[in-house]
């Protein structure tokens, strides 16, 4: 499947509120359509939603690890919160660091 149709189905379920649709896809994507996951998985924002998203938070993709930590501030649960700030305080990369604060701060304006 390329990958538009990848990115078409992830936005109809994302309409449509279907978290589990774009969880299934999420499988074998790669990271330009993780990202996309995670940023829909964010407008759903349900507790499959949430599970899913902290499991990228420590991929091995900068992208992907900013993607699920901006998703994370966009829920804006306290547990979320908390995982941000977690991986604010572990991740390595300096760059990705700069990211991820920026966000942080950004959801906190």
């Amino acid at each position: 499947m390329s990958n538009q149709k990848v990115l078409d189905k992830i936005a109809k379920a994302a309409s449509k509120k279907k978290s589990g649709v774009i969880i299934g896809l999420m499988g074998k994507a790669d990271n330009e359509t993780l990202v996309a996951a995670i940023k829909a998985l964010s407008e759903i924002g349900d507790e499959d939603s949430c599970n899913h998203i902290t499991h990228y938070l420590d991929h091995e993709d900068g992208a992907v690890r900013v993607a699920a930590c901006k998703a994370g501030l966009k829920i804006n649960t306290e547990y979320m919160r908390t995982r941000v700030r977690h991986q604010l305080a572990m991740e390595k990369d300096a760059s990705i660091k700069a990211e991820i604060q920026k966000a942080f701060n950004e959801a906190r304006a």
